[in-house]
Parts: structure tokens; sequence; C-alpha cells
């Protein structure tokens, strides 16, 4: 088994599962770094799973890659991909407020669905980058359109207003989630 941390060969014991992995190299990583990357041949782990860890079987031949970053930089990292996951929520918003538009309802509150998933988690990470990193939240107008409209959309869709949620989400959110993060 070869296992690197941020690109470094590790000698370990041999480990029956990753998370036994994970325990052997603890004592190794800086105390102020945190386990961002974990992969087993290319394929991701979750390094926050302990089930997970616990119920990957290695064989002993498997190549393991171990990044860490530090705090301050898990949150540079993270605020630089926000734009592309907020570039992409918007289109899953166009793509939604067309469909309710053109009266493909299901299909549109589908997406709809699955973009505010996104967007809360966007929001909610950009909220803890803040705290983590010590700088203002990226996100802020996005937040605060959320809280503006997020009643009279609520509304809206539960009196089946189809037309009003398209026009809420084109003329209010997504331009504020394109200003935030242009193309």
């Amino acid at each position: 088994m070869r296992v690197s941390v941020d690109g470094t060969d590790v000698e370990l014991p041999q480990a029956r599962t990753l998370g036994e992995v994970l325990e052997g190299i603890a004592p190794t990583i800086d105390p102020v770094r945190l386990v961002t990357e974990v992969e087993v041949d290319g394929a991701p782990a979750d390094a926050t799973d302990d089930a997970q860890l616990a119920g990957w079987r290695l064989t002993g031949a498997e190549t393991i890659r171990i990044g860490t970053e530090t705090p301050l930089e898990f949150a540079r990292t993270r605020r630089a991909q926000l734009a592309s996951h907020l570039r992409t929520i918007a289109e899953l918003l166009v793509a939604s407020a067309r469909g309710l538009q053109a009266g493909e309802t299901q299909a549109a509150n589908t997406v709809l669905a699955e973009a505010s998933r996104d967007l809360k988690l966007v929001l909610e990470l950009d909220r803890n980058l803040a705290v983590l990193d010590g700088e203002a939240p990226g996100c802020t107008a996005i937040a605060e359109t959320v809280e503006r409209i997020g009643e009279r959309l609520t509304d809206a869709e539960r009196g089946r207003r189809w037309t009003e949620v398209a026009q809420l989400l084109s003329e209010e959110l997504i331009p504020a989630i394109r200003a935030t993060a242009p193309a």
C-alpha cells in the first residue's frame, strides 16, 4: 500500500480499513491542518464519515492520497469555488422559471427544489467561511434577496401561481445571484 500526505509518502503499518489508515497518519499531520481530501486509487472518500472509513476494506495494493489544508487555505479554496456553484444554481433557476412559464410545473418544481437546496448549502457555506477566515460573507446580497422575497415566493408556490414564482425568480433572485457571481 502506498500512502501519501500532501504529496509526501508516509510509511504505515499494514491497515485493514481506510479508517485505520487515517488513524495511523493522524500523528504525522500538523494539528493546525484539516484533512480535506482522501482518495483511494482515485476514488474519493469522505474523511468525516467514520462509518464509511471503517467499512472501506483495503487489500494492501491501494494508492491512498490524503490532502490537508490550513483553515485559511480551506476557506480560500472554498470561496474560489462559490462563484462556479452560484452560476450553476442561476442556470437551474433560469430553467425552472422557463418551465413554470411553459406550464411544465412538475419538472420545473423538481429543478427549483434542487436549486433551492443547493443555494441553501452555498449560503450556509459562505456564512461558515466568514467565521473561519474573518472576511465578510460574499453572498450577502443573495441572502438579503432570499429574505426579502422568501415569503412571497412561498405564498405563490402554495397558491400555485407559477407565473408569479417565475417572475420572482427571474426578476429578483437570478439577478442577485448573477451580480454576485458574474460569468
